[in-house]
């Protein structure tokens, strides 16, 4: 659901009710094996793409992130071509009541590796996220705190998702047709864990898909040619 504080990039989240939303394309969800319990850490690596050709008017990201266990409240990291450059900033969206907010962005280059690590303070729950350009330095940091639900109590944030966002043409795409995330740490409930990962999508877009390579590598892939 990641947006640009900037006139020309509207919402990607307003056409459906919860996620995984319209605009989402091959996705992996994790889930905890046992089936209990509350993210306390999740982290992950990623080279920026190349940059694309004939992709001026263009506006997709990926990225991963963590989802309360509704769908309704989302954490992430996020990566966006925004027609002339890569960016990173940090994204929290909220269904309902709708609220989106972003941190500052900072421009990246292709090859450049980005680090996002989202940690839970339980004593105030609140999250806090940092994400990092491991090649020149540049980090932003951000604090979400966890939604109450209707009854008072806290949500939980049960989910993860490694997401290619957005729907283009499949030559606007970046020619490498593959990003990976790697170095993938998961801790539920402070113990670290191999998640339950399935993989999906929901705009069938230039066969877009995820795949589980192992327990701390995934990877999306494209094909420009379609």
């Amino acid at each position: 659901m990641f947006k640009l504080c900037m006139l020309a990039a509207a919402t990607l989240a307003l056409a459906a009710a919860q996620d995984p939303a319209e605009g989402w394309m091959g996705y992996a969800k994790g889930v905890s094996p046992r089936g209990t319990g509350v993210i306390t850490h999740a982290e992950a690596k990623w080279k920026v793409l190349s940059k694309p050709n004939n992709a001026a008017n263009a506006f997709y990201s990926p990225w991963f992130g963590i989802e309360s266990s509704d769908n309704l409240n989302l954490i992430q990291p996020v990566n966006p071509w925004t027609g002339r450059a890569w960016q990173m900033y940090i994204e929290y969206f909220q269904w309902e009541p709708e609220h989106n907010e972003n941190s500052q962005g900072h421009i990246v280059s292709p090859g450049d590796v980005l680090h996002g690590v989202i940690d839970l303070d339980q004593s105030s729950q609140t999250y806090i996220i940092s994400h990092t350009n491991l090649n020149t330095g540049w980090n932003v940091k951000t604090q979400i705190p966890v939604q109450r639900k209707l009854s008072g109590e806290y949500k939980e944030y049960t989910i993860l998702y490694f997401v290619f966002e957005k729907t283009f043409a499949c030559h606007q795409y970046p020619a490498e047709e593959v990003v990976t995330f790697y170095d993938i740490a998961v801790q539920y409930d402070n113990q670290t864990v191999a998640p339950t990962w399935t993989t999906a999508y929901v705009d069938d877009n230039c066969n877009n898909r995820a795949h589980i390579l192992n327990e701390t590598t995934i990877s999306i892939t494209w094909d420009t040619s379609m």
